[in-house]
C-alpha cells in the first residue's frame, strides 16, 4: 500500500471564498503547497483522527499545522480545538484560529484551550499575505 502525500497545513474553513483566500495567501508565501481544506468541523476531525492518519509512526500523515476558523458548521471551532489539545497523538500540532474580525473573548477562550496563535484576516490581500508568511513561516522553521 502507497502512503500518500500528507497534507501539511489543514485549512477548516466554511466559506469557499475564504478558505480560497487563505490558500492563496499560503501558496504565495511558498511555505508549502500540501494544503487541505475541511469544509466543516466534522469534516476536520474525520480527517485528523482517521485510522489512516496513523498507519505507523515513522510515516504520520498528521498536519503539522491546523488553521481553523471560529464559526464553522457541524462542529464548532471551539470543539475542534479541544478534541485536538486533549488528544495526546495530536496537542502538539501547531493550531492558529483565524477570524476575520477580532473577537477578544473567543480568542482569550482559545488561548486558554491551548491554540498556538489568533490571527485576524486582513481585508487587504497583499497585508494578509505577509502576516501568513510571518506567522505561518515562524511556526514552519521552529518545527522543521
Amino acid at each position: 500500500m502507497s502512503i500518500p502525500a500528507c497534507a501539511e497545513i489543514l485549512l477548516v474553513e466554511s466559506n469557499p471564498f475564504e478558505a480560497s483566500v487563505t490558500k492563496a495567501a499560503i501558496l504565495k508565501s511558498k511555505i508549502t503547497e500540501r494544503i487541505h481544506w475541511a469544509k466543516d468541523g466534522e469534516e476536520a476531525l474525520n480527517f485528523i483522527f482517521s485510522p489512516c492518519q496513523k498507519l505507523d509512526n515513522e510515516a504520520s500523515l498528521l498536519p503539522r499545522i491546523i488553521i481553523l476558523s471560529l464559526n464553522i458548521p457541524k462542529v464548532s471551532g471551539m470543539e475542534v480545538l479541544q478534541k485536538i489539545k486533549d488528544n495526546p497523538a495530536t496537542s502538539s500540532i501547531v493550531t492558529i484560529l483565524i477570524s476575520p474580525t477580532e473577537e477578544n473573548e473567543a480568542f482569550l477562550h482559545a488561548i486558554k484551550s491551548g491554540v498556538n496563535m489568533c490571527l485576524v484576516k486582513d481585508k487587504d490581500f497583499e497585508k494578509f499575505c505577509v502576516a501568513i508568511k510571518k506567522e505561518l513561516g515562524y511556526y514552519w522553521r521552529l518545527f522543521s
